[in-house]
């Protein structure tokens, strides 16, 4: 019996782990819209940066990659109200990067217009540009693109990010694939240990 709590223990402890692991760095993206998103037709949605207690950074940017049957145009303006093509250029921050810490919320409105209809994976990953283009966080999100407007989209999306005030944010929706990888991994340890309980009963 001491064997199989001690058993249990570990894997709530391996699981604490995994959450910890995302929950830790404090930053969260979140893309809000409302209604479907229609080929050829422009939506206009909001990208938070959320910081929850956030580690300090002090030169990040946010990664951007998107896959899908075209290439979408995704349209956002910095403090200076210059427009960029965040889809095209592959990142939303200035070159040197900007520095994240604490608790906010910061809200940044784009513009996106897909080519085709279909699904397309946004993957947002906050990166430290002082520590080689580490990947501080990442989430990847499903858009479904229709023909016409009738169809219906979801219309939230979260992920994790940095963040200070005024500074640039971009979107994401669901768990990431990594936080998957885990949950299976953990799962597949938890029936391995009760396999292995049932067959010394026998």
């Amino acid at each position: 019996m001491k064997k199989i709590i001690c058993i249990i223990t570990l894997l709530i402890t391996i699981v604490g782990m995994a959450n910890y692991s995302f929950a830790a760095q404090g930053y969260s993206f979140e893309l809000q819209y409302t209604g479907t998103i229609t080929k050829d037709e422009e939506k206009n949605a909001n990208v938070l940066l959320i910081g929850n207690a956030g580690t300090l950074y002090t030169k990040v940017r946010i990664k951007v990659d998107i896959t899908g049957p075209g290439q979408p145009t995704i349209l956002a303006k910095d403090s200076n109200q210059q427009e960029y093509n965040i889809a095209e250029i592959g990142y939303w921050g200035p070159p040197e990067g900007f520095a994240v810490q604490g608790d906010f919320t910061n809200t940044t409105p784009i513009r996106a217009t897909f080519p085709e209809a279909g699904k397309y994976t946004i993957t947002l990953s906050l990166i430290n540009l002082e520590d080689n283009n580490n990947v501080i966080t990442t989430n990847s999100f499903e858009i479904d693109v229709v023909e016409n407007s009738g169809a219906i989209v979801n219309n939230t999306v979260t992920t994790n990010t940095p963040g200070v005030e005024n500074i640039e944010e971009l979107p994401q929706t669901g768990r990431s694939i990594v936080e998957y990888i885990i949950y299976f991994v953990v799962a597949g340890i938890i029936i391995s240990v009760f396999g292995m309980y049932i067959n010394s009963k026998r």
